[in-house]
């Protein structure tokens, strides 16, 4: 952790104590990615916070880190998660820490394929989060544009993969995504250094 981000953190206070609690678990599990973050999970928190958003649909829980800040900040505007995990040891984890953040009356969790779920979803919503398998961002962009209500946002983590250089398994499908929102004149859109990177697409029009 570099200074500048030590800096950040040292004012980002946590919405909710079960926070801390994923931290400590996300530290021994060697075979999942890291969660998003302090810094993207209290932009999360804000974001929701400041559109007032009453409907979110998430894909990717990992142990339900942003899932926490999300459904916090959502019981706050009276609104609804809607979070989608696909392997059921994650689901099950996840599942147990929204009980113990004392959200599970804020949250619908769904263990499936994001993939195919995305098929059923009802929208509009406010915001979508993108944090599922990499390689499905691209084919799932069109659907989460669809779903989502004008001026509403899609986000997308872990968008700085390839400067980081992580192998191009996980980095060129991302690097793709992004290529395929900027050049979407549906979309406005920005890229964060926060975390692994955080890509931010507000939507203009159908």
């Amino acid at each position: 952790m570099n200074k500048i981000t030590e800096y950040i953190q040292s004012f980002i206070t946590i919405d909710n104590k079960q926070i801390n609690e994923i931290v400590k678990q996300d530290e021994v599990m060697n075979d999942i990615q890291p969660c998003v973050g302090m810094e993207v999970g209290k932009l999360l928190g804000l974001l929701i916070r400041s559109n007032s958003a009453k409907r979110v649909l998430e894909f990717g829980t990992c142990l339900g880190y942003s899932t926490v800040w999300i459904a916090q900040a959502l019981k706050e505007t009276g609104g609804r998660l809607t979070s989608v995990e696909y392997r059921e040891d994650l689901y099950e984890i996840t599942k147990r820490n929204i009980e113990l953040a004392g959200l599970s009356e804020v949250v619908e969790l769904i263990l499936g394929d994001a993939s195919e779920v995305i098929n059923t979803a009802q929208g509009p919503f406010d915001i979508i989060l993108q944090d599922s398998d990499k390689s499905l961002y691209s084919p799932m962009l069109e659907k989460c544009i669809s779903l989502t209500r004008k001026n509403g946002l899609i986000i997308a983590d872990d968008v700085l993969f390839k400067p980081m250089g992580i192998p191009e398994k996980f980095s060129e499908p991302v690097h793709e995504y992004l290529k395929k929102v900027s050049s979407d004149k549906r979309l406005y859109n920005t890229i964060l250094p926060i975390g692994d990177g955080l890509a931010i697409s507000i939507k203009l029009c159908d």
